[in-house]
């Protein structure tokens, strides 16, 4: 009797663990921890990026691996067959046909491609990385790499602390180009007018929809989402709220895109806009208050006719150098924590070797010689502008410098150097400059 009871309850209990065993959920959200980093990455992105141009998708035919940690996947149904993956030089989506990816490469997975093969192109202007040229539409296009190759193509890294957004206030320092795929933080931003207080996307008639979100200059850009994505039917806030917003910055072809990972990143904000220290866009010319020294030669900066912008070249010049140098008049940081400086540089007829620095002083007097006994002058580094393509400018280039480790009274140059007996005349253009503080 003892006996036959003893195997009455093995076998209950049998059961009960194949139940329990069988009732587990599975946590396919929850990849496996990879400890193991393979390292083996030999190019950045920004180098696989060069590598396209501009028409057709290219066969990428050279030995490169770019590794990369992801800022975004297909949790949220935002981002339908894809992630992205970024690194300190840029970042690029990555097409890959197979839903659930997150469950692969969730934000914070480091992950490398080894790119041998795979097609590099563009949709909308904005470069993508996938695994053939898709010829059934209008344009050939980057197809998804086959979820059969997957693990031939992509290696997986450990998980890493996620990368953080890059934090910006002013729409105007995102560049069309070199900021392509990146994780950025806009705040303060807020819906606008007919953007504001509406969903998301179209779940009715099945469409995504664009809001435009607006920043302190009233710049606008496109908040891009998916009818498909878990937020599509919230509603956007209020035009009276203001906000923070983070997501991936994308263009389709000269408009500026923002593609959110998750509605918990769109979150009100008590960050005042930045305070204008100094805006300059030269309409009037180059204001008395600047100091427009010629170190060299007999070049100095000037405003082309009616074009409201600083330029300055060599062209014409016998001189064998021609240094040029446009000083602000000074600023004031006192009292603010982040300081920002921005403003826009091109380059036109591009010829021989000249440089534009940029360098801000805490020392220099607000006049005369910029050289003078005792000045110090200290390089900032900024985006240097696009060649032209076609015709004879490139195009206007942004670039954003943090000056927030500086105090007191501050002087920023632009120094153009250059030499026309030397046939060294590149035209240097300068324009918005703008220091901000918060």
């Amino acid at each position: 009797m003892i006996t036959r009871l003893n195997k009455v309850v093995m076998i209950i209990a049998a059961i009960a663990s194949l139940t329990i065993t069988s009732c587990k959920k599975d946590k396919f959200d929850e990849p496996p921890h990879t400890t193991t980093d393979p390292n083996i990455a030999n190019a950045t992105i920004a180098q696989v990026k060069a590598l396209f141009t501009s028409g057709n998708p290219i066969t990428i035919t050279n030995d490169l691996i770019i590794g990369g940690v992801v800022t975004a996947d297909d949790r949220s149904g935002n981002f339908y067959k894809q992630f992205v993956i970024q690194d300190s030089t840029g970042a690029i989506p990555v097409l890959v046909n197979k839903s659930g990816l997150y469950t692969d490469y969730p934000v914070g997975r480091k992950v490398y491609i080894k790119c041998k093969n795979l097609i590099l192109g563009q949709y909308g202007k904005n470069i993508q990385l996938g695994g053939y040229v898709d010829y059934t539409g209008a344009q050939p296009a980057v197809g998804d790499i086959a979820s059969a190759l997957v693990d031939k193509y992509i290696v997986k890294g450990p998980l890493v602390t996620p990368i953080t957004p890059r934090k910006i206030s002013s729409i105007a320092e995102l560049n069309l180009t070199t900021d392509q795929s990146i994780l950025i933080q806009l705040d303060p931003v807020s819906f606008q007018g007919s953007s504001a207080g509406v969903p998301y996307a179209d779940i009715i008639n099945g469409q995504s929809s664009s809001r435009n979100i607006t920043d302190c200059d009233n710049a606008t850009l496109a908040v891009r989402s998916s009818n498909f994505s878990t937020f599509a039917n919230t509603n956007t806030p209020a035009s009276t709220e203001k906000i923070s917003i983070v997501g991936i910055y994308s263009i389709f072809n000269s408009t500026k895109q923002l593609a959110i990972r998750d509605i918990a990143e769109v979150a009100s904000t008590t960050t005042p806009c930045p305070a204008l220290l100094l805006s300059e866009s030269f309409s009037g010319g180059i204001p008395s208050s600047w100091v427009n020294y010629t170190e060299a030669g007999s070049k100095n900066w000037y405003k082309p006719g009616a074009v409201a912008l600083a330029a300055c070249s060599a062209f014409g010049s016998s001189d064998a150098s021609n240094i040029a140098w446009l000083i602000t008049s000074g600023v004031d940081l006192t009292g603010y924590t982040t300081k920002k400086l921005t403003f826009s540089t091109i380059i036109g007829f591009p010829t021989g070797t000249v440089t534009l620095d940029v360098l801000i002083s805490t020392n220099y007097s607000g006049s005369g010689d910029p050289n003078a006994s005792g000045v110090t002058w200290t390089p900032l580094s900024y985006t240097t502008p696009a060649l032209p393509t076609s015709g004879n400018f490139g195009p206007s280039t942004p670039s954003a410098v943090d000056i927030s480790t500086y105090t007191g009274t501050v002087y920023i140059a632009f120094k153009y150097s250059g030499s026309g007996a030397g046939g060294n005349t590149s035209t240097y253009e300068v324009d918005d400059v703008k220091i901000a503080g918060q």
